[in-house]
């Protein structure tokens, strides 16, 4: 099977209808411009892996502040950048997927995403996922050291930013993520909350639905 690689830059609608010609324009040139970088990293020696290949290109969606994923992610409703990343492989029938969430000092997520699965690589060999290593909380419950993946699918802010510190993948201040674009945007978005909404639904039932309750 020849490898493909496909990449995409959110699950916007970004349609030349909807974006002024010069943002669809930067778009589209940022995301060709990605693809031909990663389709260049993945004719190297020695040949990446399909783990490498797409962290590559994620790293690169993360690092553009076009879009909404690392230095340019959107801001919560306190006004933070709270990120996440995701990677998932195969090796024959055995599958897995790791995440981390909740993070605002790792200048690329999906690096730390991919250290926490490779770090739990015995689990594939295993096959049964079981976590074999130790488990260590301040005084606080922070987690301070774990087995990596092992055992765990997802980790969530500080105790996954700990193992970021631990395994050295790059740390930032999170004044990193922080675009004007982005920013002003989170503003006229409270702007608009400020009139509050709501939201109503009915239905009709099943046909044939019978009322509860004693028959009369």
């Amino acid at each position: 099977i020849r490898p493909r690689l496909i990449i995409h830059g959110g699950a916007g609608n970004i349609l030349p209808s909807n974006l002024p010609p010069s943002d669809h324009h930067a778009f589209t040139t940022a995301l060709l411009h990605i693809l031909a970088r990663t389709h260049a990293y993945q004719t190297t020696t020695p040949l990446p892996t399909a783990l490498d290949a797409a962290t590559h290109a994620v790293t690169l969606l993360e690092n553009c502040p076009l879009f909404n994923s690392g230095h340019g992610a959107v801001f919560t409703r306190d006004g933070t950048n709270e990120l996440e990343a995701s990677v998932m492989v195969s090796r024959g029938l055995k599958k897995r997927g790791v995440g981390v969430m909740g993070l605002s000092r790792v200048r690329n997520p999906v690096q730390l995403a991919r250290q926490m699965l490779l770090r739990g690589e015995t689990d594939l060999d295993s096959g049964n996922g079981e976590h074999r290593g130790p488990m260590v909380a301040d005084e606080e419950g922070v987690l301070m050291k774990a087995s990596g993946a092992q055992g765990h699918s997802q980790l969530f802010g500080p105790a996954a930013e700990r193992l970021a510190k631990e395994w050295s993948v790059d740390l930032v201040e999170p004044s990193y993520f922080f675009t004007q674009k982005r920013w002003d945007e989170h503003v006229a978005g409270l702007d608009r909350d400020v009139w509050g909404s709501g939201a109503g639904c009915g239905g009709g039932g099943l046909r044939g639905y019978e009322y509860g309750g004693d028959d009369e």
